[in-house]
């Protein structure tokens, strides 16, 4: 059953890659001692705007975002996160998307600050002035170095061409390893989704949003369930997955900018009836009591984003 549905994911996602992008020669590979110039988070500015493009693995981080913008006590009118999700939807779809210049639609996921231009060609959307922009890999390729060669190094390009900010950060979200791994255990899978990770900076990304750590450190504890944190082997668990993901993106993303970490903040998260239905294993209510937790491993992955950091 579990080998089944991972086919159907993994068959899914090569539909959704598309066709390369057009480019004479393939992009060179990384080079870890020619990186470039890393762009830095606007700390100490008291605004924000952030815009991400993904999958289903930025829906996740994204659910709970807001609750736990707004228990932070920042002015949510200048803050926005924007996402623009296509399930299953690799790099290598959303640089076709730029080089075809199909419209896209962005939908404001976390504050209250509004960007003028919500649907248009990708291009025209990525001409705003972001501080942010968030990038990761679908996940049946993000074992997989090769895979970014062509679209990351294109995507970064095109963000930082569209963008009026040129000091506009580029963010690639670790995704998380799956519960259920047929190459070896979730340990082995973050092992090598981190290691390709570590190759993003040559290809022009700025920092790393360590969901796929913060995650890691929450099924080394107490908060883990028995499917690792996950509805479907795959995706988070409605509460403490998905919070303890949110977490990550507050801690890495808004913290600096804001001067106010997650940990300490207030937010819980009841389980509804939806996120009951729609589960196939277990869900995980975010409580008074396990709130911290959930929090630490979230700061622990941003401090050290590429180690396990044991929790007591």
């Amino acid at each position: 059953m579990k080998r089944f549905f991972f086919n159907i994911i993994a068959s899914a996602a090569l539909i959704m890659t598309g066709t390369q992008c057009s480019t004479e020669e393939p992009a060179p590979g990384p080079d870890p001692d020619n990186s470039p110039k890393r762009h830095e988070l606007p700390a100490g500015k008291g605004m924000l705007k952030v815009l991400a493009i993904g999958n289903s693995f930025v829906e996740d981080p994204l659910a709970y975002l807001d609750d736990i913008v707004q228990a932070s006590g920042i002015d949510c009118d200048r803050l926005c996160v924007y996402s623009a999700v296509v399930g299953y939807s690799s790099l290598q779809y959303w640089a076709d998307r730029c080089q075809n210049d199909d419209s896209v639609t962005i939908t404001r996921r976390s504050g209250k600050l509004d960007m003028p231009v919500t649907q248009a060609p990708l291009n025209e959307i990525l001409n705003q002035d972001w501080d942010v922009v968030t990038v990761q890999q679908v996940s049946t390729q993000a074992q997989d170095a090769q895979s970014l060669s062509q679209p990351l190094p294109y995507l970064v390009s095109q963000i930082r061409k569209c963008c009026p900010n040129k000091d506009v950060v580029i963010a690639f979200q670790q995704v998380w390893s799956y519960w259920w791994y047929e190459n070896g255990t979730s340990l082995d899978h973050w092992e090598i989704i981190t290691d390709v990770v570590k190759t993003t900076f040559s290809y022009g990304v700025d920092m790393i949003i360590p969901t796929g750590t913060a995650i890691q450190n929450a099924r080394a504890t107490e908060l883990n369930t028995p499917h690792g944190l996950t509805r479907d082997s795959i995706h988070l668990c409605y509460g403490i997955g998905r919070y303890v993901a949110a977490c990550t993106w507050f801690e890495a993303l808004i913290a600096p900018v804001f001067a106010v970490s997650v940990s300490g903040n207030t937010a819980i998260h009841d389980i509804t009836e939806d996120e009951q239905a729609n589960s196939l294993y277990e869900t995980a209510a975010v409580t008074s009591l396990n709130r911290s937790l959930c929090q630490q491993c979230a700061v622990n992955a941003v401090k050290n984003p590429y180690l396990i950091t044991p929790i007591n």
